[in-house]
């Protein structure tokens, strides 16, 4: 071997083998700082998530932990701070001194904070700013500079939810203690869904940015100094192994091809390096290659014809194969079509027979051969084997030339058989066999998913019948309260709601049954409903079902009752006492008016004069208790409604007039008569229209508006109705039911015996009639009579 030159292979080798490696150290070395960087940050990451995940767990724990106990221990006013609040208490478990390190710095801050420990500082005001202007935006994550160190930042946003309303929305529903340590100007007015602040983790990293330095300068060296020693050890053993081999190579050539003298004697002829007298041994080696590739190609030319009749059967198995997969498919779709077992025997007996060419199809049940299904011919029976029974039973198919005889089985349990028919002849491998028992027990699970669903469906249908079969409202909850099931009865009466809808519903049943699971609430319209709440605990997860009953009749009948009993004890009472007064009133009349006859003196007349007026109220109030208690009885001749009530109004004109009011008349026309006489519709009449006068006297004085009352007359089928609405004031809440009571009375004392309205309650009860009250929504009161007709006019109307 010739003597090394400076372009030799060994030159240019290590040359290069220099340049890779110095390229390789600073490739690593930057790698390192790269990776190293990156666990920093990952550990940095870590390191924040595991501090916010205490801060969550701490508030987690006060909000569902310990407020709750503490709502329950406390009275429904008091409010602990150092307990309740999930701020505070995170804040003082994350400032304990036993969790103090200068390698990390926690807080929870807001801008107008109500604690001054909390204000922001101007780089969480940047970071709180950031997350105002994007609400999607919840979590951010950067390194900073500051005070010359370098530091990673985990910013979270606090979002205000319905919890954090009772602290931080109106001052007014904010606990007394808060109030009274911070005020109630700041951290107030806020709103749900608005952002409540930040919590924010500060972890220096400046130590280990220098410690990653000092590691990659180290580990730099170090490889370097590796990569030196292996030089050396490369440089020491190169020559030993590449150059002998490579004279070893030549030695190869010239054993191989030894009639190629020419080319052999190159290879010795001084060249640019040794790999230029290789390659001239591989030009040699290239030139055989080449003649060998033109032998293969003749060869190669003889296995055309036998890689094309294998290529022919590969593409019929593909074939087969995917329609294979096809029907399994069309199975699997005729399952989800079929309403029936019959229709997906009928559909899945044309895909088989489709599939593997059968002229016929047929599939009999393991209980009896009557029970079947074919096709093409759907009366036609299959034919069976005498040893079918045996054959269903099994859970290999019978394949003959003509026909095969498929067992459908699921889960271990016999189903049926399935039968194919041909015309001619049919080949049978092991392939077809595992096909023909895959087809069979497909069948058999679509028939038992087909019997599944539609016992399913059977009992759902059933139940739902039973469900909406109930009059009373019902509905079914689950265990968060929501709403999965509700009858027609239930939904009509959401629908007629002010606020319409089932959850409008629902918050009325749990306002009512909320202690006890029993209730009453009363609608806006006057219905009144008991709900009853009733679990269902042998279901899986809790159901609760409610249940509604109108009782709107039963409560008014109730309180017809007490007002019957108590207008009975009243009137009993008033006899009793009318008897015992009357007489006493009539003495003193009469001599106060003989008194008065003969006296001349003008001040004892004025006082004679007031004795007078006031015995002359006290017998009318007498002789409206008389009347009270043994009322006259009503006259039911036909009374004329239109004529007495334009007479009434007439009549009362002056009064209105003094009042400062109108008194207005809307009558309809051909009213037919009531059955019920004059004096019992004068005195009906005449009552309520002083009523209203009087609830509107004084409203032009005081410049409120100016009073109206408005009779109305109209006519049913049945009866004829009197309305009288005025503008007043109204009647409070709590006294409507209370106004046809004796002796109770809205006026001034001296100005009503709380009679009146008595008196004619009690006349309309005995003429068949009622009579409503209620406030008008524009402010007033408004009184409702029913009067019934004659009774020759009431059938001609029906």
């Amino acid at each position: 071997m010739r003597r090394l030159m400076p372009h030799s292979l060994q030159s240019k080798f290590f040359t290069g083998l220099f340049l890779l490696m110095t390229g390789l150290v600073a490739f690593f070395a930057v790698g390192l700082n790269i990776h190293l960087n990156r666990l920093m940050e990952g550990e940095a990451r870590e390191k924040a998530s595991l501090i916010l995940a205490q801060v969550e767990a701490v508030q987690r724990y006060v909000r569902n932990t310990l407020r709750p106990v503490m709502y329950k221990t406390l009275p429904s006013d008091h409010f602990v701070l150092e307990a309740m609040s999930a701020s505070y208490v995170t804040r003082a478990v994350m400032s304990d001194p036993n969790l103090e390190h200068n390698s990390f710095t926690y807080r929870r801050v807001t801008e107008g904070a109500r604690n001054p420990d909390s204000e922001a500082t101007p780089l969480e005001r940047e970071f709180i700013d950031r997350f105002r202007a994007d609400p999607e935006l919840n979590h951010l994550e950067e390194f900073r500079n500051a005070d010359g160190e370098r530091y990673f930042i985990t910013v979270y946003a606090q979002r205000y939810d319905v919890s954090c309303m009772h602290c931080h929305g109106a001052p007014e529903e904010a606990p007394h203690e808060l109030i009274e340590r911070y005020g109630d100007v700041r951290g107030f007015g806020n709103h749900v869904g608005g952002l409540a602040g930040i919590d924010m983790v500060r972890l220096k990293v400046e130590r280990d940015v220098g410690g990653i330095r000092d590691a990659t300068l180290s580990f730099a060296l170090l490889f370097a100094l590796g990569i030196l020693v292996q030089f050396l050890i490369i440089q020491g053993f190169f020559h030993r192994l590449v150059v002998h081999s490579l004279g070893r190579v030549t030695g190869v050539m010239q054993r191989l091809f030894p009639d190629e003298a020419p080319l052999q004697t190159e290879l010795f002829l001084p060249q640019e390096d040794e790999i230029e007298g290789l390659l001239h041994g591989f030009e040699l080696f290239a030139e055989h290659l080449r003649q060998a590739r033109v032998d293969l190609k003749e060869y190669a030319a003889t296995l055309e014809d036998k890689v094309a009749e294998r290529t022919v059967d590969l593409t019929r198995l593909a074939d087969d194969r995917r329609a294979d997969v096809a029907l399994f498919v069309s199975l699997l779709d005729s399952l989800n079509r079929s309403q029936t077992k019959q229709e997906l025997l009928r559909a899945g007996l044309e895909l088989i027979a489709r599939r593997f060419g059968a002229s016929r199809a047929g599939y009999v049940c393991v209980l009896a051969a009557t029970d079947f299904a074919s096709w093409p011919d759907p009366d036609v029976p299959p034919e069976l084997p005498e040893d079918w029974h045996d054959l269903v039973t099994g859970i290999d198919p019978r394949m003959g030339d003509l026909s095969w005889h498929i067992p459908v089985q699921t889960s271990g349990t016999s189903r049926g058989l399935l039968n194919l028919y041909w015309d001619q002849p049919q080949e049978r491998s092991d392939r077809l066999v595992d096909l023909a028992r895959a087809i069979g027990q497909q069948l058999g699970i679509a028939m038992e998913n087909m019997e599944a669903l539609d016992g399913l469906l059977t009992q759902n249908a059933m139940l739902s019948s039973l469900f909406e079969g109930i009059a009373d409202p019902l509905l079914l909850l689950d265990s968060g309260d929501a709403v999965l099931l509700a009858n027609s009865t239930a939904v009509h009466l959401a629908d007629t709601l002010d606020d319409p809808g089932v959850a409008s519903l629902l918050k009325m049943i749990h306002d009512a049954t909320r202690d006890t699971g029993c209730g009453e609430f009363e609608l806006p319209d006057g219905r009144i409903f008991v709900a009853h709440l009733y679990p269902l605990t042998e279901t899986k997860g809790r159901r609760t079902v409610a249940s509604l009953r109108e009782v709107t009749m039963e409560r008014r009948m109730e309180d017809q009752m007490v007002r019957n009993e108590r207008i009975v004890a009243v009137g009993q009472l008033a006899a009793g006492l009318a008897h015992e007064i009357n007489n006493p009133l009539g003495v003193i009349l009469c001599y106060a008016e003989l008194l008065a006859a003969s006296q001349k003196d003008g001040q004892a007349q004025a006082d004679l004069a007031v004795i007078i007026r006031h015995t002359e109220l006290a017998q009318r109030v007498v002789r409206d208790l008389l009347d009270f208690s043994r009322p006259r009885p009503a006259s039911r001749e036909p009374g004329d409604l239109t004529a007495m009530a334009s007479a009434t109004v007439d009549l009362l004109q002056p009064r209105a007039k003094s009042c400062g009011a109108k008194l207005l008349l809307e009558a309809a026309t051909e009213i037919p008569p009531l059955g019920a006489g004059a004096d019992a519709l004068e005195h009906i009449l005449t009552n309520l229209i002083m009523n209203a006068l009087d609830a509107v006297s004084g409203l032009e004085e005081k410049e409120v508006r100016t009073g109206e009352v408005r009779v109305i007359i109209a006519a049913g089928k049945r009866f004829a109705e009197i309305t009288v609405a005025d503008n007043g004031t109204g009647i409070l809440p709590e006294h409507l039911n209370r106004v046809f009571d004796p002796f109770f009375s809205t006026k001034e004392a001296g100005k009503g015996t709380g009679l009146g309205l008595a008196v004619i309650y009690s006349l309309i009860r005995d003429l068949g009639g009622d009579i409503e009250v209620e406030n008008r929504p524009g402010g007033g009161a408004l009184f409702r009579v029913y009067l019934p007709l004659a009774a020759k006019d009431a059938e001609e109307a029906e």
